[in-house]
C-alpha cells in the first residue's frame, strides 16, 4: 500500500458533474485515500455522497461543511445517510468559515464562533446516537459512527479541536506551522483522555507542471481569491509574510502571492519537484497530506497522475 494522500477539489471553479464524477474514480484508481468537495458556493454533502456512489473504496468527505448553513440535525441525518451509503467511507469535515460569506454573503450572525462549533458536533454525535427530542420515538436505525474532522487556524481553535475532534483540517499551513501546532492539539487532547490519536490533514495547494513558472502564475490564480480574505491575510501575516499581508490588505491580492509564500504553503512545479516538497510536511508531522486543486478539472488531472501510487 502507497502512503498516505488525500485530494480536494473546489466544484465551483466550473467543474461538471461528469468531471467530479471522473476525479473520484481517478483518484481511486491511483491509490489516493480520500476525496474531499469544498463548499465554496457549493453544497459538500450532495458532493461527497455524488462521489460515494462514484467509487468504491475511497474516502469521501467534506472540506469542509460550513455549520451555519444547516441545522445540525438536518447535517447529522445526512451524514448518517452517506456514511450508510458509501460502507462507511465519510469523512464530515466541520468549520465556522468566515465573516465575509457567513455575515457579507448570507446574513448569518456568527456569535461566538468556537462556542457554537463545539455545541454543533456535540448535537451532530447526539443525533448519530439516535438521542435527543428528535429521536423521542421508537426506532430501529442503529446509531452511527462518522468521523468528525474540523477545520482550525489559530491556537484556541486547534486546542479545542484536539479535545473534540477525530481529527483536523487546516489549510494554508507551512512546514514551520504544522511543527508548532502540536503543542496547542495536545494541549486539547489532554483535556479528552481516552479519546484515540487525531488524525492530522493539511490541505496544500497543489499546482503541477512542468515549466516552474507558469506553474507559479497558474499559482498566483489559485491563490489570489484566498489573500483578499481577512482570516488568510492575518495568517500570512502569523507566519511571517509581512509584506504579503501588507500587500493583500491594499487590495493587491496577486501581487501579494510571492515566490516565497508559494514555496512556503504549495506545492508548485513538476511531479517531481512537487513530491519532494512535500515531504517536509509529512516529516513535520502530517499524518494526511490533502493536495488541493483550487482550480478545474484539468488542473486536477494532472494532480492526480503527478501523484499515483
Amino acid at each position: 500500500m502507497g502512503r498516505r494522500i488525500g485530494l480536494a477539489i473546489n466544484p465551483s471553479a466550473g467543474w461538471k458533474a461528469t468531471e467530479i464524477a471522473s476525479a473520484a474514480r481517478e483518484a481511486e484508481e491511483a491509490g489516493f485515500e480520500a476525496i474531499f468537495s469544498t463548499e465554496i458556493r457549493t453544497e459538500g454533502l450532495s458532493a461527497a455522497l455524488f462521489m460515494g456512489t462514484c467509487t468504491e473504496s475511497i474516502k469521501v468527505g467534506t472540506f469542509v461543511a460550513n455549520i451555519y448553513l444547516r441545522h445540525s440535525f438536518a447535517c447529522a441525518q445526512a451524514a448518517a445517510f452517506i456514511s450508510e451509503v458509501t460502507s462507511g467511507r465519510l469523512i464530515l469535515g466541520l468549520g465556522v468559515s468566515h465573516p465575509v460569506v457567513n455575515v457579507g454573503r448570507h446574513g448569518i450572525e456568527m456569535g461566538q464562533p468556537l462556542s457554537v462549533l463545539r455545541s454543533y458536533i456535540e448535537d451532530v454525535r447526539r443525533c448519530f446516537r439516535k438521542e435527543g427530542p428528535a429521536f423521542s420515538a421508537p426506532s430501529s436505525a442503529p446509531p452511527v459512527d462518522v468521523p468528525i474532522y474540523v477545520a482550525a487556524l489559530t491556537s484556541k481553535a486547534l486546542e479545542q479541536a484536539g479535545e473534540i475532534a477525530d481529527g483536523i483540517m487546516p489549510v494554508f499551513w507551512p512546514a514551520s506551522r504544522v511543527r508548532k501546532s502540536q503543542i496547542w492539539i495536545e494541549r486539547g487532547h489532554a483535556k479528552a483522555p481516552g479519546r484515540p490519536k487525531l488524525d492530522l490533514t493539511l490541505g496544500l495547494p497543489t499546482f503541477v507542471g512542468d515549466n516552474l513558472e507558469e506553474a507559479r502564475g497558474i499559482a498566483r490564480q489559485g491563490m489570489s481569491t484566498y489573500a483578499a480574505v481577512p482570516t488568510y491575510q492575518r495568517l500570512f501575516r502569523t507566519c511571517g509574510f509581512e509584506e504579503e499581508a501588507s500587500a493583500a490588505e491594499r487590495g493587491a491580492t496577486f501581487e501579494a502571492i510571492s515566490d516565497r509564500l508559494l514555496d512556503a504553503f504549495c506545492l508548485v512545479g513538476s511531479a517531481e519537484r512537487c513530491r519532494e516538497r512535500l515531504e517536509p510536511f509529512r516529516e513535520a508531522g502530517v499524518d494526511l497530506p490533502i493536495l488541493y486543486c483550487p482550480l478545474d478539472f484539468g488542473e486536477a488531472r494532472k494532480l492526480i497522475q503527478a501523484f499515483r501510487q
